[in-house]
């Protein structure tokens, strides 16, 4: 993927272009430990149709971090300025997990930049069992890098089916988070710990849709429908056959969902 980069907040942020300029403008925001890559599957019906841009969230795939604590405001804030940099006045918003919970944010901050909203695989509020995980977390991941997360990550993310069917993807997955800087997986980290949106919802005015996968384990189908509940006129679709990255595991199904909501709303 041609990946090209400019100055966000202070630091370098990797992006990448696709389709064409006068069409609306699609952002997706990727999983934590990942990087664009993982809309790949993605980029052929997206690009058909909308002008799409991709980026690396801060310590991820291409992109600087700035230290290794960083809220999810100041990363809403990244995709603002990212905006204003490709002179792109707004856009539909699609978030998977972190980058779900950065949508929600940037609905809130940035009400006039959100022409839609999807909010795939993601919460609204970070309990408080979940921050001692990430803390365990954490402490690994600096005594011992990534390494250590590959496995467990990969049996939140995706069926057991999959996994077991699938080597080359779970290849493919393992290098993008080996790839993960430790700055930025702990930095993104840090700012899921402080997710707390639950009270702010209704005041999102954006067409949403969410798509929880049925399988996901880390966050449930029940999560999103809280969500739902809160948002004026949200859609939720549940995708079936699919744990934490519905967007991989079952691409085909995922697309279709999503083509059909952004068309209805951005065309």
């Amino acid at each position: 993927m041609n990946k090209e980069s400019a100055m966000i907040n202070g630091y370098r942020l990797a992006f990448s272009q696709h389709g064409d300029r006068n069409r609306p403008a699609v952002v997706l925001s990727h999983a934590l430990a990942t990087s664009m890559d993982i809309w790949g599957y993605q980029l052929p019906l997206l690009t058909h149709r909308f002008r799409v841009l991709l980026y690396d969230l801060r310590g991820h795939g291409a992109s600087e971090t700035p230290g290794d604590s960083c809220t999810l405001q100041e990363l809403a804030s990244d995709v603002s300025a990212l905006l204003d940099h490709l002179q792109i006045p707004h856009a539909a918003f699609v978030g998977l997990s972190i980058g779900g919970m950065i949508g929600q944010i940037f609905a809130l901050q940035f009400p006039n930049k959100v022409s839609s909203l999807v909010l795939c695989s993601t919460g609204c509020q970070t309990e408080e069992q979940v921050k001692v995980a990430l803390d365990d977390r954490i402490s690994k991941v600096r005594a011992t890098g990534l390494q250590n997360q590959v496995e467990p990550t990969l049996s939140r993310w995706f069926t057991s089916r999959f996994i077991q069917e699938t080597p080359g993807s779970m290849a493919w997955v393992s290098d993008l988070i080996l790839s993960t800087s430790v700055e930025g997986y702990v930095s993104c980290c840090r700012a899921v710990q402080g997710l707390n949106v639950i009270d702010a919802l209704p005041a999102i005015r954006a067409k949403t849709l969410l798509i929880p996968g049925e399988q996901d384990s880390g966050f449930p189908e029940r999560i999103s429908r809280t969500i739902q509940q809160r948002i004026s006129g949200s859609e939720l679709i549940p995708l079936r056959n699919a744990a934490h990255l519905g967007n991989v595991e079952q691409a085909h199904a995922f697309n279709e969902i999503l083509i059909d909501f952004l068309s209805r709303t951005l065309t």
